[in-house]
């Protein structure tokens, strides 16, 4: 079946098992809701300190240059994310990015379909639903905004949800979740060890509170031997004696097109910088104040050298 809104003409699910075509399409409002779910569930969790890395799993949608970001950022600095969520008295939200102070969105509760589909609404809170469709919600309101992280502001990218997931930039994420642009290094074409090494010393080092995010680019071939999954986002949570911590935002790691998985406790696994300089293509840091100048301007250091 499909539904016209204005010139597009969109699918729409089955009434039993939504189509993450569907899926997505709800996400950025384009589809009507189902029944709200009337539980209270916590925000942050029943003691209030849900703001966690591990709270962060990736439902259905694709949008792991969203979930990984966000996992990152909870470690890092929750602050962010408790001052970005307001609970209103009708059961609403007003979620404020840090990025986009100006354009608050409020947020209606989450539907049982959302509930289901979006990120895991477990003991940590529902937070990360609230922010994940507040995001899509953004997207849809500001498609200037949806060029910019995505790539495109057409709605053609609803003709398929994977075109829409793998436009997502983790760099513009990071920015609008925290409010300035990322640092880091591109490694494609290089993966030099050393530039991995010292980026990762240098913000894991003296209690430093930014967030870093990991993509992989397709056709890695070190990833795909190594269990990982080419075109997507992971959270790195650590750095420490030539040991990277790396988390997989869906809180599993799962088998890729060549048949291996990386092994994993619920999605954090561990590399040596070796292999994470192999296996990743970009690395990303946060950041908690302006740079060059105070106007926050992105600062990325493109390491072609030879391995």
């Amino acid at each position: 079946m499909t539904e016209k809104q204005g010139d597009k003409v969109l699918p729409q699910p089955q009434k039993d098992e939504p189509s993450t075509l569907g899926l997505v399409s709800e996400w950025l409002g384009l589809s009507s809701p189902r029944t709200k779910d009337t539980s209270n569930k916590p925000l942050f969790g029943a003691d209030g300190k849900g703001i966690k890395s591990d709270a962060v799993v990736q439902g259905d949608i694709n949008n792991c240059f969203f979930m990984a970001p966000l996992s990152s950022l909870a470690q890092a600095d929750p602050q962010v994310i408790r001052e970005s969520i307001k609970q209103n008295g009708d059961g609403s939200y007003t979620v404020t990015f840090a990025g986009a102070r100006e354009k608050p969105q409020l947020v209606q509760p989450l539907t049982i379909e959302e509930q289901r589909k979006f990120a895991q609404t477990g003991l940590g809170g529902v937070w990360p639903a609230v922010m994940e469709k507040a995001f899509g919600q953004y997207l849809k309101n500001n498609p200037e905004e949806r060029e910019r992280i995505l790539g495109h502001s057409a709605g053609w990218f609803l003709d398929s949800a994977q075109e829409y997931a793998d436009s997502g930039k983790a760099t513009e994420v990071l920015k609008l979740l925290t409010g300035y642009m990322p640092g880091g290094i591109k490694l494609k074409d290089s993966h030099n060890v050393d530039g991995v090494q010292s980026l990762l010393q240098d913000n894991f080092n003296d209690g430093k509170a930014l967030p870093v995010v990991a993509g992989i680019a397709a056709g890695n071939e070190t990833a795909l031997s190594k269990g990982l999954h080419p075109e997507h986002d992971y959270s790195v949570l650590g750095y420490a004696d030539g040991i990277v911590t790396v988390r997989d935002p869906r809180g599993r790691t799962e088998l890729n097109i060549s048949g291996k998985r990386m092994e994993s406790k619920e999605g954090v696994f561990k590399m040596t910088v070796q292999d994470f300089a192999k296996a990743f293509d970009e690395v990303l840091v946060g950041r908690n104040k302006p740079v060059l100048g105070g106007n926050g301007a992105l600062i990325m250091k493109p390491l072609r050298l030879k391995p």
